[in-house]
């Protein structure tokens, strides 16, 4: 279930730029906890083609 929190915390805090966005959303009370859920994710993102 943890992996599942982390992907949707990380998808937020791409996705709005903020990570107090992706902190509300998975309940915590501190940034430092969502940090700890939060994937690095290394690399550009790329967009599918035609």
């Amino acid at each position: 279930m943890r992996d599942l929190r982390a992907k949707a915390g990380t998808d937020k805090a791409e996705s709005s730029g903020d990570i107090l966005q992706a902190r509300d959303q998975l309940g915590h009370t501190t940034v430092v906890m969502t940090e700890n859920y939060i994937r690095k994710r290394i690399g550009k993102k790329v967009t599918p083609t035609k």
